[in-house]
C-alpha cells in the first residue's frame, strides 16, 4: 500500500515581535519560528519555572533552548542533557559552527560524559574525577552532558574526602540558571522519576532555576507529575500543533518555512530481511541509478543482528557501483558511527533514532511501536540537499519511505472494521499529523509501569533525603551542621516527594537500610541508578573499529563467534588503539572478547538456576529478588563457556522469575515495550519460565504486584 504525506510548514515569528536583544545578534538570513520565540519568552519570564516544547522533528527545538544563553550569555549559564553521548557530540559540532555566527565564542561550551571525564582526568593527572567534574561545571557557561551524569551528581556519587555530601550539588546550583532535557520522550518511568527527584531538590535550593523539556511527543507521564508536585501554575506547554503553527500541503507563502518535504510512503507487512530479498533489485538499486545527481538512503531496523546481516548482503551489490555502505549500531565504535552519516547507505538501529541529524531522501525502516514508527519516519524529508564526499552540493529531487510493520498493524491500517472504512487507502494523500494519529491508534499501547514510582522509584528521593539528614554512606556518622542547614528543605521535599511517588520518603530510607541489612542492598542500588545497572556488560574488540565496544553478553553468545580475552590482554589492546582503559578497569564488565564474526543463525541462550533458587518458596516468584548467581546454556563457545559460568555463579544479580511462561506469552500478556529484555530460564527440576534482570526486573515487578497473569497455557493475546 502506497500513499503520500504532505509537506509541513512552520510559522515564522513576526520580525516586529522579536526582542531587540535577539534581533541584534540574529545572523543574516536567519528567521526564528514562532515556537522558538515563545520558548525564549517563557524561559525569560519570572512567572514560569518549567517549559515543555513539543515542536516537530526538524523544527529547531534545540536552538530554542539556547536562545537565552546566546542573548544573555553570562547571566544564563545552561546545562543541556542529551540521552546519548553521540547526540552530545553532534550538538557540540553544531554549536562550534553556529555560535560564531551569533558572535559568541564556542570555546565556552564543553562536553561532559563518562569517557570525556576519564580523558580530562587523565590529562590533568593531579585531579580526581570529582575535582575534574567541578572544574568543568564552574568554568563553562554551556555544558553538554547526559542525564546519567546529572543523576549521579544529585544522588551524591561524586564524593570528595573531607567535603559535605552536597558540595558538588551546590556548585551545580550556583553555576547554572537553566537545565534543558532534550529528546525526553524516550525516558521510561524510572528515569522520569529520577529526573523529577533531582529537579525538585535543585528548585528547593535555587528557585530561579529554569527547566526546559524538548520532545516532539508530549508525554503525560511527565506533564501529570509536574503538575502534581507543584509546577502546574508555573508550567508552560508550547504546542505548535495545537496553536495552529503548522500548515500541511501547499506553501502558505511569506511567514512560513518548510520543515518536512512531501514523501511517498509505502507500507509492507514484512521484516527488513524479507523485504530486501526483492527490494534490493526493485527499489534500492534503481533509486540510486535513476538519481545520479543526488541520492542517499538509510535502513533502520530493530535488531543489531539484522543490521549486520543486511550490511553483509548489500556491500557486494552496492560498493562495486561506487556506493558506500556503513553500519551504525551499538556494536560499532563512535568513529564508525560518526562516519556512517556521510555514507550513501546507512544501516542502523535505535542508535540513529534520537536527535542526530543526517541527510537522506530514501528511508527503509522497521517499527515495533507507534513511537518508534513516528520517530524513524521523521528522519526523512528534513533536508533538500547534501554535500558528497568530494564536497559537491547535491540536490534531492524527491523523498520516499518504506515502513515495514507487523502484520496485525498492517491489517488494522488497511482493513475495514465493524462497518467502519479502513484508516488508510492506497493512493491517499494526508498530512503527517493525521498519519500519526492513525499509527498511534493501531499499535497497542505498551505497559506504562504506573506503579513504579511508589514501589521502587521512592528509593531515589530517599537517597536525597538521607544525604540531607547529614548521614554518611554507612549511616553511622552524622554531620550536624549539614543536618541543621537543610532542615527546612527536608521538610518541604518530604511533602513534594510524597506527591511525586505516593510514598513516605522517611520510611523509604528505613526500608532501604533494612534491605541492606537483609543482604538485598543490590535491589536498592538498582532502583537508585538512572538507567539501571548492566550486570552482563562485556568489552568487545572488533577488527576495523577504532574504538573498543561494550555490549550485552546474552546477545554476543547467541549471535557472535568470539575469542575470550583476559582483562589485562583486553586493556593492552585498548592502549594500542590509543583509547582510555579506565572504563574497562572498574570491574563492570563480566567478560572480554575479540569479535570473530557473526553466526549464521542465532542460538537460544538459556539461564540455568541452581539448587538455592530451585528451592524457593512461591512468594519469591514474580517479585524482584537478588539471585545468588546463574549459569548459561548455549550451543558453541565450548572453549570458554565453563570458565565464564564459573564467574557468573559468583556474581549476584537482580532478577525476577515468571514460571511457566514462554517469552512470547509474557510479552503478549503484559505488552512490554520492544526494548524490554527477557530471557528463558530452567531450574534444577527442569521447570522453565521467563527471567528479567536488573532494571527490567524492577519494572516488571511493579506491574505484577498489581496484575494477576492468566494461566500460561491460555495462549497469547496478540498474533
Amino acid at each position: 500500500m502506497q500513499l503520500t504525506t504532505l509537506p509541513v510548514y512552520s510559522k515564522l515569528a513576526d520580525p516586529a515581535d522579536i526582542p531587540v536583544e535577539i534581533a541584534a545578534r540574529l545572523p543574516k538570513d536567519w528567521k526564528l519560528s514562532q515556537h522558538q520565540l515563545e520558548t525564549y519568552q517563557a524561559l525569560c519570564s519570572d512567572e514560569i519555572d518549567v517549559v515543555i516544547n513539543t515542536a516537530m522533528t526538524g523544527d529547531g527545538k534545540s536552538l530554542a533552548g539556547l536562545l537565552p544563553i546566546i542573548t544573555h550569555w553570562s547571566e544564563a549559564p545552561t546545562l543541556v542533557l542529551y540521552p546519548t553521548n553521540e547526540l552530545i557530540q553532534d550538538q557540540y559540532r553544531s554549536i562550534e559552527a553556529q555560535f560564531p555566527q551569533w558572535d559568541r565564542p564556542a570555546d565556552r561550551a564543553a562536553m561532559l560524559y563518562g569517557a570525556k571525564l576519564d580523558e580530562l582526568t587523565a590529562v590533568t593527572e593531579s585531579l580526581t574525577r570529582p575535582e575534574t567534574m567541578r572544574r568543568e561545571l564552574v568554568n563553562r557557561l554551556l555544558v553538554l552532558s547526559n542525564p546519567d551524569i546529572l543523576h549521579a551528581i544529585l544522588q551524591f556519587h561524586y564524593q570528595q574526602f573531607g567535603r559535605a555530601a552536597t558540595w558538588l550539588t551546590n556548585e551545580l546550583n550556583l553555576n547554572f540558571q537553566q537545565l534543558t532535557f532534550d529528546e525526553f520522550h524516550i525516558f521510561d518511568a524510572a528515569q522520569i522519576t529520577a529526573v523529577l527527584t533531582g529537579l525538585l531538590f535543585l528548585h528547593e535550593q535555587n528557585p530561579r532555576l529554569k527547566t526546559l523539556f524538548l520532545s516532539a511527543t508530549p508525554d503525560q507521564r511527565l506533564i501529570v507529575p509536574l503538575r502534581r508536585v507543584g509546577f502546574g501554575d508555573r508550567l508552560k506547554l508550547i504546542s505548535p500543533q495545537e496553536e495552529g503553527w503548522y500548515m500541511h500541503g501547499e506553501d502558505p507563502g511569506k511567514g512560513w518555512r518548510c520543515i518536512l518535504q512531501a514523501c511517498q510512503l509505502t507500507f509492507a507487512q514484512q521484516s527488513a530481511e524479507e523485504w530486501m530479498a526483492e527490494g534490493l533489485a526493485q527499489v534500492l538499486l534503481p533509486w540510486f541509478r535513476d538519481r545520479p545527481n543526488g541520492a542517499k538512503a538509510a535502513i533502520i531496523v530493530n535488531s543489531v543482528a539484522t543490521a549486520l546481516r543486511l550490511e553483509q548482503l548489500l556491500r557486494p551489490h552496492l560498493e562495486p557501483r561506487g556506493l558506500n555502505v556503513a553500519p551504525n549500531t551499538r556494536l560499532n565504535g563512535q568513529s564508525t558511527r560518526k562516519a556512517s552519516y556521510d555514507a550513501d547507505v546507512l544501516i542502523g538501529t535505535s542508535t540513529v533514532d534520537v536527535g542526530v541529524d543526517f541527510r537522506i531522501n530514501l528511508l527503509i525502516f522497521e517499527a515495533s511501536s507507534a513511537g518508534t514508527f513516528l520517530q524513524r519516519l521523521g528522519r526523512v524529508g528534513r533536508h533538500t540537499h547534501y554535500k558528497d564526499r568530494d564536497g559537491v552540493l547535491r540536490e534531492f529531487q524527491d523523498f520516499a519511505a518504506y515502513a515495514l510493520v507487523p502484520p496485525f498493524v498492517y491489517d488494522r491500517l488497511t482493513l475495514a472494521k465493524e462497518g467502519q472504512p479502513p484508516l488508510l487507502h492506497a493512493g491517499d494523500t494526508l498530512n503527517r499529523q493525521l498519519l500519526g494519529d492513525h499509527i498511534t491508534a493501531v499499535y497497542p499501547e505498551p505497559a506504562n509501569f504506573k506503579h513504579y514510582a511508589r514501589i521502587w522509584g521512592r528509593f531515589q528521593p530517599a537517597k536525597v533525603y538521607e544525604a540531607l539528614l547529614g548521614k554518611s554512606k554507612a549511616a553511622k556518622k552524622v554531620d550536624l551542621n549539614l543536618q541543621a542547614s537543610f532542615a527546612a528543605v527536608r521538610e518541604r521535599l518530604q511533602r513534594r516527594y510524597y506527591d511525586l511517588t505516593g510514598a513516605n520518603v522517611g520510611k523509604a530510607v528505613q526500608e532501604a537500610n533494612q534491605y541492606r541489612r537483609d543482604g538485598l542492598g543490590l535491589l536498592v542500588q538498582e532502583a537508585q541508578a538512572f538507567r539501571g545497572g548492566s550486570p552482563f556488560e562485556c568489552g568487545v574488540l572488533k577488527d576495523g573499529e577504532r574504538d573498543p565496544i561494550t555490549y550485552d553478553l546474552f546477545w554476543l553468545l547467541a549471535n557472535a563467534q568470539l575469542e575470550q580475552l583476559s582483562q589485562k590482554a583486553f586493556c593492552a589492546a585498548v592502549t594500542q588503539m590509543q583509547r582510555a582503559t579506565a572504563p574497562f578497569e572498574r570491574g563492570r564488565q563480566v567478560a572480554f572478547f575479540r569479535w570473530r564474526g557473526l553466526r549464521t543463525q542465532a542460538e537460544p541462550v538459556t539461564v540455568l538456576l541452581g539448587a538455592q533458587v530451585s528451592a524457593w518458596s512461591q512468594d519469591k516468584f514474580m517479585t524482584a529478588q537478588v539471585l545468588p548467581g546463574i549459569r548459561l546454556d548455549v550451543n558453541g563457545h565450548n572453549d570458554f563457556l565453563n570458565d565464564l559460568n564459573d564467574q557468573l555463579t559468583r556474581r549476584e544479580v537482580v532478577g525476577l522469575l515468571v514460571p511457566g511462561y514462554s517469552l512470547k506469552q509474557l510479552r503478549s500478556e503484559v505488552y512490554l515495550p520492544g526494548i524490554f529484555t527477557l530471557h528463558t530460564y530452567r531450574d534444577e527440576n527442569d521447570l522453565q519460565g521467563c527471567i528479567a534482570f536488573g532494571r527490567y526486573a524492577l519494572l516488571l515487578d511493579s506491574i505484577l504486584r498489581h496484575r494477576k497473569l492468566r494461566a500460561a497455557n491460555d495462549g497469547p493475546l496478540f498474533a
